[in-house]
């Protein structure tokens, strides 16, 4: 009876055994099978087609642009007043801010030296003068007494006093320093009192005054570089004063011929009547000036341009390859952009649509935008 149980048992557990082992084979192929068909959708992934995007070439077309930048008021003319001869300061006739006239009278100095030296020399004149006319008078009252030589000796010495006595008046005059322009006062540097250096000999000395004139002014504007093509004499300009909350319509009075080393920028100037002297030299200034192509350049849509690192760049197609290329902004306006970049020409594809989906070095397919 014993025996009897202990066959069935292990007939029951035995049978137990093969079933654990048919799930765990079971299980085992299901995982084989899970795995060849991964290994089915990777081959089926990598025989998918390339990714399609859409691209243009670039065509040839005209710009025009708003070339606006900061500049600078610069009186016409100016003059730093220096003196002719040198004195101590007596007066002091205008001051800052003070309009005047050519000619009119700006500072008087004294030189006792200088005076003594003319009233020496009128008196050698008025001499030289006498002695002359007393031997004319001898000689006509009585012929042959006076020689021709001493008549011509003593014209000689009157013309000489004369000269000298000249001279010496001139210096005299240069004692009151007067406006060689009409303008305004900018700077004043001497008060009664001080001693001044004659400016022909001592040039490095300040100057006593600064003159400049504000009914003339100039305005210069230094435009890149990189925007002379669009640049001409002649050109219609905006200016904009800020502070004064006033606009100027006007053109183009004269383009440097030359471009600064240092900042690569090209002097755009304007000449300005201004009458009442409201735009003072120095006062802010903004110049907007609309600049056109005078030759089609090439253009792409704006849409390719993306920035790295501040710098511009589009992705192209070339032999079936994405390459990031760098890009040269010449002009742009709201559609398009002017542009150079090496190794490429009208026929270069550059991908407007669809730049996101790849990345560089991938093969792609191309749709060539009509």
């Amino acid at each position: 009876m014993n025996l009897m149980k202990m066959m069935n048992l292990y007939k029951k557990n035995f049978f137990n055994a093969v079933l654990v082992f048919s799930a765990l084979a079971l299980v085992i192929s299901g995982c084989s099978d899970g795995v060849n068909s991964g290994a089915g959708n990777t081959n089926a992934k990598s025989s998918v087609e390339k990714v399609l995007v859409e691209t243009v070439t670039p065509t040839l077309k005209n710009f025009a642009k708003e070339l606006k930048v900061v500049g600078t008021v610069e009186p016409l003319q100016w003059v730093d007043i220096l003196p002719l001869e040198s004195g101590q300061v007596s007066q002091v006739l205008v001051d800052l801010g003070d309009s005047v006239e050519k000619g009119e009278l700006l500072v008087v100095l004294v030189n006792p030296i200088i005076t003594r030296e003319v009233q020496a020399l009128r008196v050698e004149a008025e001499a030289a003068s006498k002695q002359l006319a007393r031997i004319k008078e001898a000689i006509s009252s009585a012929p042959g007494l006076i020689s021709a030589a001493d008549l011509d000796e003593a014209e000689a010495t009157s013309a000489r006093a004369s000269v000298a006595l000249s001279a010496g008046e001139d210096r005299l005059m240069f004692l009151e320093v007067r406006a060689p322009i009409s303008g305004v006062v900018s700077a004043r540097n001497v008060h009664p009192g001080a001693v001044v250096e004659n400016g022909l000999t001592s040039p490095s000395q300040v100057p006593m005054l600064k003159i400049v004139q504000c009914a003339d002014v100039r305005i210069r504007l230094p435009y890149p570089e990189r925007d002379m093509r669009f640049i001409s004499e002649g050109a219609n300009i905006e200016l904009h004063f800020p502070d004064l909350d006033r606009s100027i319509s006007t053109k183009v009075s004269r383009v440097a011929a030359s471009i600064d080393a240092k900042s690569r920028t090209v002097d755009v100037m304007v000449d300005l009547d201004v009458n009442d002297c409201s735009i003072r030299p120095g006062i802010y200034v903004e110049g907007a000036l609309m600049g056109g192509s005078k030759d089609s350049i090439m253009s792409l849509p704006a849409g390719v341009r993306f920035i790295e690192n501040g710098l511009p760049f589009a992705s192209a197609v070339i032999d079936g390859v994405v390459k990031k290329l760098p890009l040269t902004i010449h002009a742009e306006d709201k559609e398009h952009i002017a542009f150079s970049s090496d190794g490429t020409g009208f026929s270069t594809e550059f991908i407007i649509t669809g730049r996101n989906l790849v990345s560089e070095g991938e093969a792609v397919k191309t749709s060539l935008r009509k």
